[in-house]
This record gives structure tokens, sequence and C-alpha cells, in this order.
């Protein structure tokens, strides 16, 4: 596993709750092996969005180190 920076760091509290809502329709309990190739692919689009989303409004707060 790689190192994140820091603002990837600050970034994955949006994506867990990004992801909240997908695991209650999911369920909690049910083991990754039973999901579908649906349920998967939903899980990674919303993590990957969820990210893509906060980092652009993380950089967007940043002050331009130059």
């Amino acid at each position: 596993m790689i190192d994140f920076t820091e603002e990837e760091t600050q970034a994955l509290p949006a994506v867990m709750r990004a992801l909240a809502p997908e695991m209650e329709r999911i369920g909690w309990e049910r083991p990754l092996h039973q999901l579908t190739q649906n349920d998967m692919r939903r899980l990674i689009v919303v993590t990957v969005e969820a990210f893509r989303a906060e980092m652009a409004e993380i950089a967007a707060e940043a002050e331009i180190p130059f």
C-alpha cells in the first residue's frame, strides 16, 4: 500500500460519506464475494467520483506554491 499525501488523507472522509448509502443499499454484513458485478462497479464508481470531487475542492482551496 502506498502512502497517501496530506490532501488525499483529507479526502477520505468524503469518500466514506459517499460510500455509506451504497453500503446501506447492499448491506453492511454482506461478504464482498457475494456482490454482483454491478454492485462492485457501483462501489468503484462512487469511490472514484467522490475522491476526484473532493481532491478538486481541496486543490481549489490550496494556495498556489509560487
